[in-house]
């Protein structure tokens, strides 16, 4: 049914990349927008220059021939009564433009080339032109339709004097050389040659608007063919779309712009909601988001145990797992953060506790400790913790489901929420082992890591092993999201952890990062007695009583109830505020 369910769902996954998610690409693009305009800059200041390095300046000297022909026809004359004068007059014509075509082609013939060297030659010049560098500065065309038997000539080349004295050669020899076919030709000059003008530009402004286009057409293409090629979530829609889940919310990445052209700086140690000074009010906010639908939740299901996991590891999962919590906890709700990533435990080093191995759910396990000595509360945060009390690279070994549900049965009696920390579900199938012993999963999904084939993938087998999804958690965006709402362009902090040395075999790129030195043990001070009063009684914080007999489950009683002693279970972390968010 879970399967049928899955399948049924709106996936949107590039199976082998072969199609493209527009919207998609169109977000990239204008992503990158900034890229496609640094490109389209770089690219045109190189057409310009290039342009204005490699010009050189081109003259042309003009003139335009009108071609004749004359006739002779005869004309009488009638004014003479009685008698008619016959004589015979001359009639000039322009040429068809058919006619004067055929004499474009004399002007390059090698005679007439030759004729032209030769008058260059003789004006005593210290240059001399070959007859191919002559033939090929010049031209010769007829004018537009409407105008018959002009002829247009004209010379070109880099030597403006060139293009005058060469002019002047073909207007002395070009009407006799054409007069010796047709004498009854005449060739009329009606443009005069001037005074040669520039007739090449550089381009510069074309050749940049070119280069500009080209750059940001380039841009654009990387941009597509990475969306062709990378099969990701970019953004909360996406994450919806592709994976047909509920998304809980967006938690931005936390980077601080300072130095030389705002270089970024990576805040320091762990992340946490209660520490304003490393976070962001967009960071806070959205872990309040997602702290009201897992009440609503409970109120709509009763649901309160939940499992974290993600995919791959560096997804974020620890440090979503501990701010819920947190954010759980400053509504006065009583939370439980189980550790449960026997390979790579983070929670102590995220709330600055150190590990001690005596403790936690592995020697719950091994038999080696209790419940009750195992569980902590980390004052400065009002969170209660249960570590692994160590590390195991054969986690399923160690991992016994009903050891654990004794736990978790037990934990629910005293918590009104118990979030589990576990290792990423497509590494290992501890989550798998321990999620069917919840209500249900909270699914974290790192923007831009992990394929959507992948994801879904994973997802299939959390459904189809009959194991509720709660929801997704898009980590690490790029704030867009949280733009929308609150204004505001918050972070999320990236790093550079793997998990390959813990046993996980496959490795991903970045990771949240490390958490900054250990934080010290608090004096440890043990239980209130265990009484039959309801709920959590908050007196101060200054010494907590001894444990007491078991009596029933009421509540932890906080007040001044007896000694301080050396029990387990308070721990508090240094340098923290004592104060807690209500």
């Amino acid at each position: 049914m879970a399967q049928e369910r899955f399948e049924a769902m709106p996936h949107n996954i590039y199976e082998d990349g072969s199609s493209v998610d527009m919207i998609r690409l169109i977000k990239s693009i204008v992503n990158k927008l900034w890229a496609v305009l640094l490109a389209g800059v770089i690219f045109a200041a190189g057409g310009y220059i290039i342009s204005e390095s490699t010009y050189v300046r081109e003259y042309t000297a003009e003139t335009t021939l009108a071609f004749m022909v004359t006739e002779y026809v005869k004309v009488t004359d009638y004014s003479n009564i009685g008698e008619a004068e016959t004589t015979i007059k001359e009639k000039k014509s322009f040429y068809t433009k058919s006619d004067v075509e055929r004499y474009q082609y004399l002007l390059k013939s090698g005679t007439m080339v030759k004729k032209i060297k030769k008058e260059l030659d003789s004006q005593g010049l210290s240059t001399t032109y070959s007859e191919n560098f002559i033939r090929n500065t010049l031209s010769v065309s007829t004018v537009n339709d409407d105008l018959t038997g002009f002829f247009v000539i004209k010379v070109t080349s880099t030597d403006s004097g060139y293009c005058q004295r060469a002019l002047q050669a073909i207007l002395k020899e070009f009407p006799a050389y054409v007069q010796s076919f047709e004498n009854t030709i005449s060739i009329d000059t009606i443009m005069e040659p001037g005074t040669p003008y520039v007739s090449s530009s550089a381009n510069s402004v074309t050749n940049a608007i070119y280069g500009f286009i080209i750059g940001a057409a380039l841009v654009v293409l990387i941009v597509f063919f990475t969306v062709l090629v990378t099969d990701t979530v970019m953004d909360m829609d996406e994450l919806k779309t592709s994976t047909g889940t509920k998304v809980l919310g967006s938690i931005p990445i936390i980077e601080k712009p300072t130095g030389l052209f705002m270089k970024k700086k990576v805040p320091s140690g762990a992340l946490l909601i209660t520490d304003e000074k490393k976070v962001t009010f967009s960071f806070v906010e959205s872990f309040k988001a997602i702290r009201t639908k897992i009440e609503n939740v409970y109120a709509e299901r009763g649901y309160k145990t939940f499992v974290v996991t993600s995919t791959y590891e560096d997804e974020g999962k620890t440090t979503v797992s501990v701010n819920i919590a947190c954010a759980l906890a400053q509504k006065g709700k009583s939370v439980l953060l189980i550790d449960c990533d026997f390979r790579k435990p983070a929670v102590l080093r995220a709330v600055g506790v150190k590990s001690d191995t005596r403790y936690g759910l592995i020697p719950i396990i091994k038999g080696t400790s209790t419940y009750v000595d195992s569980v902590k509360f980390i004052k400065s945060l009002g969170i209660f913790v249960l570590p692994t009390g160590g590390v195991s690279l054969k986690s399923t070994e160690v991992l016994d489901a009903d050891k654990v549900r004794n736990v978790l049965e037990q934990a629910k009696k005293e918590f009104d929420y118990i979030i589990i920390d576990s290792p990423p579900s497509h590494v290992v199938t501890d989550s798998l082992v321990i999620a069917p012993l919840t209500d249900g999963i909270i699914y974290c999904v790192r923007r831009d890591y992990a394929k959507t084939n992948e994801i879904n993938r994973t997802l299939e087998e959390i459904r189809g092993a009959g194991i509720e999804l709660i929801g997704t958690i898009l980590t690490m965006s790029t704030g867009e999201e949280n733009n929308r709402y609150y204004k505001k362009k918050g972070y999320y902090r990236r790093g550079s952890g793997r998990y390959g040395r813990y046993g996980y075999g496959k490795k991903k790129k970045g990771s949240y990062g490390g958490y900054g030195s250990y934080g010290g043990y608090g004096g440890y001070v043990g239980y209130g007695g265990y009484g039959y009063s309801s709920g959590y009684g908050y007196g101060s914080y200054g010494s907590y009583g001894g444990y007491g007999g078991y009596g029933g489950y009421g509540g932890y009683g906080y007040g001044g109830q007896g000694a301080v002693d050396s029990s387990k279970l308070i721990v508090e972390k240094d340098n923290v505020d004592k104060d807690k968010k209500q």
